[in-house]
């Protein structure tokens, strides 16, 4: 009997943030880290949480932007609503956009639904308790299987232009990512030694 085809892609981060001004502060977050090496995890989820920080607060509002990540194959999906709820998902490169549109769209949608307009009072990062984001990050975590039962079950036609960048492409003026890496509250002090050391030897390990 055939095996059944292993999945390639990988869905390894969704997040809801709540961006309303120039800060973007998360609300809940589902992970699978599990191709990773266990003690790299933990400077992972640092780099995860900070570029899904810097994208939120960068991205225009009422947009959806795509976003490469510099010398690693990890994209970021990012649907930033008028209001300013945002929904993140990273994936590898070979991760259907339309299907990582989709779903942070449903995410976002669904979380508005439990929680209403209370997220906007938000002023730092919260573990809001919102269980389907671990079924959606389950769910999705195989694009072609997901993107067979969007097609029966609605219109994607309502995923409209999405814009490609690289990372640096939505840093403001004078802004660099080192520098922003280097004052995050989110990457430890650790990684950001990490990130020098690779960074001056000229390694691609690291994420930036």
């Amino acid at each position: 009997m055939a095996q059944p085809k292993a999945n390639s892609h990988k869905l390894i981060w969704i997040q809801v943030m709540a961006a309303n001004d120039k800060k973007a502060h998360s609300l809940c977050t589902s992970e699978d880290l599990s191709s990773f090496g266990y003690f790299q995890r933990g400077q992972v989820r640092q780099h995860l949480v900070f570029a899904s920080r810097t994208s939120a607060e960068r991205c225009q509002k009422g947009s959806r932007v795509t976003i490469s990540l510099k010398e690693v194959p990890y994209v970021l999906h990012v649907y930033r609503r008028v209001d300013g709820l945002t929904g993140v998902a990273i994936t590898d490169q070979a991760y259907s956009e339309r299907v990582a549109q989709t779903l942070v769209t449903k995410l976002t949608s669904g979380f508005e639904q439990k929680y209403g307009n209370s997220w906007k009072k938000v002023q730092k990062d919260e573990v809001m308790h919102y269980p389907p984001i671990s079924d959606l990050l389950k769910e999705y975590a195989n694009p072609n299987q997901a993107d067979k039962m969007l097609a029966v079950q609605q219109n994607l036609d309502q995923i409209k232009e999405i814009m490609h960048k690289n990372i640096e492409d939505i840093l403001e003026r004078g802004e660099t990512l080192d520098n922003l890496l280097q004052k995050s509250d989110d990457i430890g002090e650790v990684s950001k030694m990490f990130h020098s050391k690779a960074k001056k030897n000229n390694q691609c390990c690291q994420l930036y």
